[in-house]
């Protein structure tokens, strides 16, 4: 319920049009100085004022949801992720703040869809996914050991996290990675059926 209140406010701000004098550029640059400074409370308001004079400016909205997260406002921010994504789904780095929210909502097979869709997205672009690799694996990790994951699972698993290796050979936790790799291998039913967990 939190959520729809907060979304209410941002519709009334920008119905009201309050701020919106210096435009959306200008305010959008002040917010983005007050989050490099750690003022998400000040950069929450220049994102608002941003928003107010250019509503449907997709990224400025994704940025105050980002803004919402470093807050620990994580409904909020995700009402606002999930209206970027309805009005927007080209744009890569909606489901990647979408994706470390639900890391810290802990919703694990949500954090799997967006960093996929992130790493989908930029397929063709020389950009880093190593984060994005990792966070699907570490995810499914977390799955396997509580809820337990179905054959094709454990495959996307695997996959995600060998990426990090062909992306970077030298990451640190290559070994790690490789060592965990060997572990299900040798604890995996050959047959599986079903979900399975790994204790």
């Amino acid at each position: 319920m939190k959520g729809y209140k907060f979304i209410f406010c941002l519709l009334f701000f920008i119905a009201t049009g309050n701020l919106c004098a210096q435009g959306a550029p200008n305010y959008y640059a002040l917010a983005s100085a007050e989050m490099n400074n750690k003022n998400y409370v000040k950069a929450e308001e220049f994102y608002m004022a941003a928003v107010a004079a250019e509503p449907k400016n997709w990224n400025i909205v994704s940025k105050l949801g980002f803004c919402l997260f470093k807050q620990k406002r994580f409904n909020d921010a995700d009402s606002l992720f999930r209206i970027c994504i309805k009005n927007d789904t080209t744009a890569s780095s909606v489901y990647g703040y979408k994706g470390w929210n639900h890391v810290a909502l802990k919703q694990d097979s949500m954090v799997v869809v967006c960093f996929k869709k992130f790493i989908f997205i930029e397929r063709n672009k020389d950009v880093n996914k190593i984060i994005a690799y990792r966070n699907v694996g570490q995810a499914y990790q977390r799955m396997l050991k509580t809820q337990g994951l179905l054959a094709w699972q454990i495959d996307d698993m695997v996959f995600h996290l060998e990426q990090i290796e062909h992306i970077d050979p030298s990451n640190l936790e290559v070994e790690d990675i490789k060592n965990f790799i060997e572990i299900l291998k040798i604890k995996r039913p050959a047959n599986q059926v079903g979900k399975w967990i790994m204790l």
